[in-house]
C-alpha cells in the first residue's frame, strides 16, 4: 500500500481521511492475526508502522511490537488484553475518520446546492 500526495498543497482533505481509513484496515487485519495466533508457540505479535511514518514514507510497514507484557511459556508474544485495546482503539478510529469523511461530503454537497 502507498500513498501519494501533491508536493504543492499536501494531501487533500478525502485523500487523507481515505488514507487513514486504509491505513486503519490493514491495521485491524494485523491485529485479528495477532488474536488468531494467540496459541502458536513463537509467534511475535505485530503491528503497522504509525501513520505519520505511513504518510511520511508512503509505505506501509509491518514491525514485531516490542514486549511491552510478558510472554508465555512457549515463548508467544500476544497479549490478548493488549490486541483487544489495539482493536477497540482502531475501531472507534475507523468510526471518526469515517464520520468526518461523510462530514466532508455533505459540505461539498450543501456548497454546491444539492442537498
Amino acid at each position: 500500500m502507498s500513498f501519494e500526495t501533491d508536493a504543492r498543497s499536501g494531501p487533500g482533505f478525502f485523500a487523507l481521511a481515505s488514507a487513514r481509513m486504509d491505513w486503519l484496515a490493514s491495521r485491524q487485519k494485523v491485529v485479528a492475526a495477532n488474536i488468531a495466533n494467540a496459541d502458536t508457540p513463537e509467534y511475535r505479535a505485530r503491528d503497522v508502522s504509525s501513520f505519520e511514518d505511513f504518510l511520511s514514507s508512503g509505505t506501509l510497514e509491518l514491525r514485531e511490537t516490542p514486549m511491552s507484557w510478558d510472554q508465555s511459556p512457549d515463548g508467544n508474544r500476544v497479549v490478548l488484553e493488549e490486541q483487544a485495546l489495539l482493536a477497540g482503539e482502531t475501531e472507534s478510529s475507523h468510526r471518526l475518520a469515517a464520520r468526518l469523511y461523510g462530514k466532508g461530503h455533505e459540505l461539498i454537497s450543501l456548497a454546491v446546492g444539492k442537498k
